[in-house]
């Protein structure tokens, strides 16, 4: 049975993503080249799984079941950074924001590992850019169109995305929310088992 590989990530909403396409077309007239990731959609990454269709089912379910507990709120990027030794540039989430992302991502992480092994990504981050040579890096930082950002977007939820071996890009398929619900206690009488 063929694996299909899923981006399980956060996606900012179509303003985002065009605010996020913009910079990468930024960049990309910049450096006047192609460069990876300069087509593909904003997101920020949590992990990547190899799944056959019956896992992926009772991943769908078990995270639909987990995520409507949790709750979504404004997520806010302020700076433009840089991992010198992937080539990546990248816009960087504000110390509370990574805080609120670092812990749906362990969540979702969580859930996902009672089914398949998956690795959490170290930092979460949107990427512009990577696999960029060091003087690319240099060029856009010194551009002065990578100084300054104020990006936000209200992070209210998951996208699946499945690999798509035409395109090399992933595409999405599927949103989970987070539903903000509160857990339901049971009525009835306690027993104590003493």
């Amino acid at each position: 049975m063929e694996k299909m590989h899923i981006s399980i990530v956060f996606q900012p909403c179509e303003k985002g993503i065009r605010f996020v396409a913009s910079l990468k077309q930024l960049a990309k007239r910049l450096l006047n080249k192609w460069y990876p990731s300069c087509h593909s959609i904003a997101h920020i990454s949590i992990c990547k799984i190899e799944v056959s269709e019956r896992d992926l089912a009772i991943i769908v379910r078990d995270l639909t079941e987990r995520l409507r507990y949790e709750r979504g709120q404004y997520v806010y990027f302020d700076r433009f950074s840089s991992y010198p030794s992937s080539g990546t540039l990248y816009i960087d989430p504000t110390v509370y924001a990574k805080k609120f992302l670092r812990a749906k991502m362990r969540t979702v992480v969580e859930e996902v590992r009672r089914v398949v092994p998956a690795k959490l990504v170290a930092e979460p981050h949107v990427t512009i850019g990577r696999q960029l040579e060091p003087a690319d890096l240099v060029d856009l930082k010194t551009s002065g169109a990578f100084e300054a950002v104020d990006f936000d977007f209200f992070c209210g939820g998951i996208v699946l995305r499945k690999f798509n071996h035409e395109t090399n890009q992933y595409e999405a398929f599927l949103e989970i929310p987070f539903r903000g619900e509160e857990p339901s206690m049971k009525s009835g009488q306690l027993s104590l088992g003493f």
